[in-house]
């Protein structure tokens, strides 16, 4: 439990900005993916809402992602994460289409179907399990041998062995979705304050009653931990383990005169997808190097050798750009969504690691359910912030 009569928290720094919005219902701290959408949700609902990040709106995990919105669970998935999963892609068909009419943006939604190859015998046997595994829990999976899998998608490797093939798959544009939120919290009243790093929680007994960025302090009843990667900084504030760690993905896009793949291609090394733009994004590198945004030669060379593996004609691609992202990473995969344990005024939704923009749209509608004190749509117990106090205990 909070001792009581604490003094502001220690957070991260800030520059100076001038607050003019004052009094909101809900602070958001972070921009991104999740943060932006907890915001429209909240204003959407009627609540005066301010959003403030440190950088740019999308500008940090959320812009470095491919925008894939697919489903893969296996034997080792929890049955929860499935289930959030599953709810928070069904929505994004309704929410693109009302984002599209609210601010007259396309988030770039797309059906991508997605094959995951293997050119490896031994993986071979894995992928008829796998896919037996998810046949059993209801999924649409389809088999294809090498053949077939080079059939449907002619610039594979014509070394693949096998396929799984999954139709309902969809891309977005992920900075765009972030911006199209934000534009359309920022229609229904909401700010959101770019440059504005919250560097300091206010805290009054056991409850957190606003922010402080910079010099200035900006009081409201609840306040919503969406900044990723960061949110580890509240940790010693609200005496609560939040153990989000960067975990950092490298990215390629690249550009070829040849027709754009049909589908999204994976394999447990990484993947290739051809975006709206024509682009070709290859990624992703997973790697423990704490707040190191770069990308490097190492990562670079990396996923240039698994594009050209898997398909073969892009290894004489043009590339455009490498970048990388810092995905929030979590001790057992599983994002904290909840108020942290003895602590009210606040609410966790931060630790998506690689599912951020798939889980943004159902992230947002839960955190309404609990800041208007109603039961969440879906079971939170396996995302219970205080599951990591009870483990450190």
């Amino acid at each position: 439990m909070p001792s009581r009569g604490r003094g502001e928290g220690q957070g991260g720094a800030s520059r100076p900005t001038k607050i003019e919005f004052v009094s909101p219902d809900v602070i958001v701290i972070g921009a991104g993916a999740i943060g932006t959408s907890t915001a429209y949700q909240l204003a959407k609902a009627g609540l005066k809402v301010m959003v403030l990040d440190r950088g740019r709106v999308g500008g940090e995990a959320t812009g470095a992602s491919a925008g894939m919105i697919q489903l893969n669970p296996d034997r080792g998935t929890p049955p929860a994460f499935s289930a959030l999963g599953a709810e928070s892609a069904r929505l994004f068909t309704a929410l693109a289409a009302e984002l599209l009419e609210r601010t007259g943006i396309d988030i770039g939604y797309r059906r991508a179907s997605l094959l995951h190859v293997t050119l490896d015998e031994a993986e071979e046997a894995q992928l008829r399990a796998h896919r037996a595994w998810q046949v059993d829990q209801g999924m649409s999976v389809g088999w294809l041998d090498g053949a077939a899998a080079v059939d449907v998608e002619p610039a594979l490797n014509p070394g693949v062995r096998a396929a799984l093939l999954y139709e309902d798959h969809y891309q977005i544009l992920p900075r765009v979705l972030a911006q199209a939120l934000a534009r359309a919290a920022t229609d229904l009243g909401a700010a959101v304050l770019e440059g504005a790093a919250a560097d300091r929680l206010l805290i009054q007994g056991d409850r957190v009653v606003g922010v402080a960025v910079g010099g200035e302090t900006i009081r409201s009843p609840e306040t919503v931990i969406a900044n990723g990667t960061w949110a580890s900084a509240w940790s010693n504030t609200l005496q609560t383990p939040i153990p989000v760690r960067p975990v950092r993905g490298q990215m390629v896009a690249l550009s070829t005169s040849a027709t754009p793949l049909r589908h999204a291609v994976s394999s447990n090394s990484g993947y290739v997808l051809t975006k709206a733009d024509g682009s070709t994004i290859v990624g992703t590198t997973v790697e423990e190097v704490g707040f190191d945004a770069r990308p490097t030669a190492a990562g670079i060379a990396g996923l240039l050798a698994l594009a050209s593996r898997l398909v073969p004609r892009l290894a004489d691609a043009t590339v455009l750009s490498a970048w990388a992202g810092l995905r929030p990473g979590t001790p057992d995969r599983l994002p904290l969504l909840g108020r942290p344990p003895g602590w009210d005024g606040i609410v966790l939704a931060t630790g998506h690691f690689r599912e951020g923009i798939l889980l943004a749209p159902i992230t947002g509608e839960l955190v309404l359910d609990l800041v208007a004190r109603r039961r969440p749509r879906l079971p939170l117990d396996a995302f219970d912030p205080g599951r990591f106090l009870v483990r450190a205990a």
